[in-house]
C-alpha cells in the first residue's frame, strides 16, 4: 500500500529569483495596485502607507535585503535536501493557475491527468532551467484520485492536456512549441526538485480568482480525502504532498503569518477555518492549501520543521512576502526553531 512520508509548503515567489538589488523595482507595481489586500480589506497604497506609518523603510537597505534573500536561498537549499532525504517515489503538488494557461475561466478545483508536463523557456531562470524539459505525470494515479473524490462528494475539472500557457509568452515575447507549466508547479521542479521530479499528480485550485475559489474548510476536506485515497492506492510507494505558495503577500502580514504558522504545527484546522475569508485573498490564498499537506500528515505523527521564516518587504508600506519555508517527516525529529524567535524583524 501507498505510504505518505513527506510533506512540504514551500513559497514560489520571484522575488527568489531576483538579485537584492532589484527587490525594490516591484514596489512600483505595488504602489499601482488600487486593491492591495490586507487584513480582510482592500486598501490603496497612500492608505496602506498611512495606515502603516512607513514603519518598514528601515528593511529597504540593501544590506537587510542582501541579508534576508541569503536566508531564504538557505532555507531553499535545505528544502531541497530535505526533500532528496525521504526518498519520495511519488508526489502530489498542490498548487494554481494564476491566469497563466486559464485567462478566461477559473476551475475551482482541477487535476490533470495528462502524462507530461513541460517546463524550461521562457519560464523565468528561477523557475526552470536554461533548456525544455519533460516531466513524467501520473495519469492512472490521477484518474483514480478524481473517481475517489467524486465518490466523496467533489466535482473536479479533469485537465487531460496542458494549454499553451499565454502569460508567460505574453510576457516574455516568445510562443515556443510546448506548454510551459505554471509557475507554482515549476518552482518546485526547478528548486526542490533538482528538475528531476518523480512521476507525479499536478492539482490545481483557483486561490485568486472569486466567485470560485474553495474554501479553507471545502480545501481541510479535500485534505482528508486525498489522505485516505493515497493510504488506499495498492502500489507500495513513497508519497509527498507538497503545497506550493504562500505565506502573506502582497501586503506582508508578519502577525498574521506568525499565527498560521503556529496554527500549521498545532494541526489547528478549526483555527485555519475560523480566519475571515477575506484574510485568505490575493497571494495570500496560497495558504489554504497548507491544511492539505497538514491534514495528509496528521496520522503520521509528524511535527512541523520550520527551516525558516523570512518577512520580504519592498515599499515602506509593507508590501512585500512572507516567506516560510516548512516541512513534515515523521521519520526525523522536528528542528528545535522556535515560533517566537525564528525571522523576527
Amino acid at each position: 500500500m501507498a505510504k505518505i512520508v513527506f510533506g512540504m509548503a514551500v513559497p514560489h515567489s520571484g522575488m527568489l529569483g531576483q538579485a537584492p538589488e532589484d527587490w525594490l523595482k516591484n514596489g512600483e507595481r505595488d504602489r499601482k495596485n488600487p486593491e492591495l489586500w490586507f487584513q480582510n480589506r482592500t486598501w490603496t497604497y497612500p492608505e496602506l502607507e498611512a495606515h502603516r506609518g512607513g514603519a518598514f523603510e528601515p528593511f529597504l537597505t540593501l544590506e537587510e535585503r542582501t541579508e534576508r534573500a541569503g536566508r531564504c536561498r538557505a532555507a531553499l537549499d535545505e528544502m531541497a535536501e530535505a526533500y532528496k532525504r525521504a526518498k519520495v517515489d511519488v508526489a502530489i503538488v498542490l498548487g494554481k493557475d494564476q491566469k497563466e494557461i486559464w485567462p478566461d475561466q477559473s476551475p475551482s478545483i482541477t487535476i490533470y491527468t495528462g502524462e507530461d508536463v513541460h517546463n524550461g523557456p521562457p519560464q523565468r531562470s528561477v523557475y526552470a532551467p536554461d533548456r525544455h524539459v519533460v516531466h513524467k505525470a501520473y495519469p492512472e494515479l490521477a484518474t483514480y484520485l478524481i473517481k475517489t473524490f467524486q465518490k466523496e462528494g467533489f466535482d473536479l475539472n479533469d485537465l487531460q492536456a496542458w494549454p499553451e500557457n499565454v502569460w508567460m509568452a505574453e510576457r516574455q515575447g516568445m510562443r515556443p512549441d510546448y506548454p510551459v507549466v505554471p509557475h507554482a508547479y515549476s518552482f518546485v521542479y526547478h528548486q526542490i526538485m533538482g528538475d528531476r521530479p518523480p512521476p507525479h499528480v499536478p492539482v490545481l485550485f483557483n486561490l485568486f480568482y472569486p466567485p470560485t475559489q474553495p474554501s479553507m474548510s471545502r480545501c481541510i476536506q479535500f485534505g482528508r480525502v486525498l489522505r485516505d485515497a493515497i493510504e488506499a492506492w495498492p502500489d507500495d510507494v513513497r508519497v509527498a504532498v507538497i503545497a506550493s505558495g504562500g505565506l502573506s503577500h502582497f501586503v506582508n502580514d508578519e502577525e498574521f503569518d506568525r499565527d498560521v504558522m503556529g496554527k500549521l504545527a498545532a494541526y489547528d484546522y478549526d483555527g485555519l477555518a475560523a480566519i475571515p475569508d477575506g484574510y485568505y485573498q490575493s497571494g495570500t490564498s496560497e495558504v489554504k492549501i497548507y491544511s492539505i499537506v497538514m491534514m495528509a500528515l496528521q496520522h503520521t505523527g509528524a511535527k512541523m520543521t520550520l527551516v525558516d521564516y523570512v518577512p520580504c518587504w519592498r515599499t515602506a508600506a509593507g508590501t512585500g512576502e512572507g516567506m516560510g519555508f516548512m516541512y513534515w517527516n515523521p521519520d526525523e525529529p522536528p528542528q528545535d526553531n522556535s515560533l517566537d524567535a525564528i525571522g523576527a524583524a
